[in-house]
């Protein structure tokens, strides 16, 4: 080959290296919106996105005067939040049912979350914004140990797809993109845009407070670290804070005060599992801690080295008091970690470009390195995430939407612990669902009643009184053969009051007359 063709090519490779690595966290996130992007196709939800959808179907019907989205009473709901209230808005303008609705706004909060990044690790950053956002949504996916949380507000691969229509991807997705607008008022001196942080804090507060301890332990860390702090300026920063929460106070869906000060207890024992298997959890992501150890000998006064203090404060004193809801900032802990990591490379991969200007093998190493590290700590989660997105889904919301049809939203419906959990999203209320529920201080009773139809134990006359109890219109039976469906069928089906059968539930009616 001539020396000229061969120099050609070499700068056509070297052109085209250049601006896979500028583009690099957009291309990223451009694969990683569309696995996404077929995930939700696919249906995929599990979890909370019932309750969430149930929430957002009761705030479609009554916008202004909610009823509770599961349970045949009127009291308040903890997630009846402003984010619970645009999607219900949305579902409303456009003619949408709540998993709709809800389906759709995951991507609308997974392109706030990828956002959020970028802007949050520019600010933290500066000096290699591009490169450290690529490392930190590359590590935020993949950098886990085995057994990661799947609980809402961890981001990686194997849970992304399930939480991202969660009040807390959005909540965490706001808080990113407001820490990342923070310093451009404090350090000009400008109080303006402190407004929009103001507005956002309110958002956060009351849709996922956990999200707001991360956004007020960064705006004060932020503040504390800057070059031009003053006493003032935190002044206005805890100002910001308390107007927020004084603010929170006045939101007229559910009593917030009341639900800090008292309901919020309920979900601690369910968050024990943030002090459960840590290590092993989040054992790849150690790696930053004698990052940190060394940057904090040199100065300990930069944002990010202040929050991963104050966070991890707040997470051990969750332990020490057994308050466990703290613990879910374990995830912000990481997150941050994660993006110590993504500097030290960043700075990694400018030496040996400074080093081998002309090598771009070698300019590729640290990237190369990091995907395939990080690929193969999370295969076995990107295996499944992948599976979810382009395989039939074993889980569908097709069986329930006979519901709709054969029930109305305000009946009441006997069903078994697990199938309670679907139905309000689809059909009338339940006696109680297996999870934490603030504001419904009988919920234990109600389990238990529920349990005790079920369990093959209870008389026909115990059976009759909880049904009378709670004032059921229906009987819906799971065909299962870990429930004793065939003699509940034998008790209660009579002539004519099997409204709905097949292969999967059989609803009878329990109306006089039927």
């Amino acid at each position: 080959m001539k020396p000229s063709l061969t120099n050609n090519a070499e700068k056509h490779s070297k052109t085209f290296i250049t601006m896979l690595l500028k583009s690099r966290y957009s291309i990223l996130c451009l694969l990683v919106f569309s696995v996404m992007a077929l995930h939700t196709l696919n249906t995929q939800w599990v979890g909370d996105f019932w309750e969430h959808s149930a929430v957002v179907r009761e705030l479609t019907t009554h916008l202004l005067h909610p009823r509770h989205p599961q349970l045949l009473l009127n009291v308040p709901h903890a997630f009846y939040s402003p984010y619970m209230l645009l999607v219900a808005l949305m579902a409303r303008l456009f003619a949408l049912d709540a998993v709709t609705a809800l389906s759709i706004m995951g991507l609308f909060n997974l392109v706030l979350l990828l956002l959020g990044i970028k802007r949050f690790v520019s600010a933290l950053v500066p000096e290699h914004q591009d490169t450290a956002a690529f490392y930190t949504l590359l590590l935020t996916l993949f950098l886990w140990g085995s057994d990661a949380w799947l609980f809402s507000g961890f981001f990686h691969i194997g849970n992304l797809g399930s939480v991202l229509p969660y009040p807390s991807t959005f909540a965490t997705a706001l808080s990113l993109i407001a820490l990342g607008l923070h310093p451009s008022p404090i350090d000009s001196k400008r109080k303006t845009g402190l407004l929009a942080i103001f507005l956002i804090s309110i958002i956060i507060l009351i849709t996922h407070p956990i999200s707001y301890i991360f956004l007020a332990v960064g705006l004060v860390s932020q503040t504390v670290a800057s070059k031009g702090f003053t006493k003032s300026s935190i002044l206005w920063i805890g100002g910001l804070l308390g107007l927020s929460l004084l603010a929170a106070v006045f939101w007229p869906y559910f009593p917030v005060l009341d639900f800090f000060l008292n309901e919020s207890s309920i979900y601690h024992s369910s968050n024990f599992p943030m002090y459960q298997n840590v290590l092993e959890r989040i054992w790849p992501n150690l790696i930053a801690i004698p990052l940190i150890l060394h940057e904090i000998k040199t100065n300990w006064r930069k944002p990010l080295l202040v929050m991963i203090i104050a966070l991890t404060g707040i997470y051990l004193l969750g332990d020490i008091t057994q308050n466990y809801s703290y613990g879910r900032v374990i995830s912000f802990i990481v997150l941050l970690f994660q993006i110590f990591i993504a500097k030290y490379l960043s700075r990694l991969e400018e030496w040996l470009h400074k080093k081998h200007p002309s090598n771009w093998l070698k300019q590729l190493a640290v990237p190369v390195g990091a995907i395939l590290l990080t690929g193969f700590l999370s295969f076995s989660p990107l295996k499944t995430t992948l599976d979810h997105a382009f395989l039939p889904p074993s889980f569908a919301v097709q069986p329930y939407r006979f519901l709709s049809e054969f029930t109305g939203q305000y009946d009441m419906v006997l069903s078994d612990i697990q199938t309670s959990w679907y139905v309000p999203t689809f059909g009338g209320k339940v006696i109680a669902v297996d999870h934490p529920l603030a504001f419904v201080p009988d919920q234990d009773v109600r389990q238990s009643d529920l349990k005790r139809f079920f369990d093959g134990k209870a008389t026909f006359q115990e059976q009759q009184q909880i049904i009378k109890k709670y004032q059921a219109d229906y009987l819906l039976l799971r065909k299962s053969d870990e429930l004793d469906g065939q003699h509940l069928q034998e008790l209660f089906i009579r002539d004519e009051n099997v409204i709905y059968e097949d292969k999967n539930f059989i609803l009878i009616s329990l109306k006089s007359g039927s």
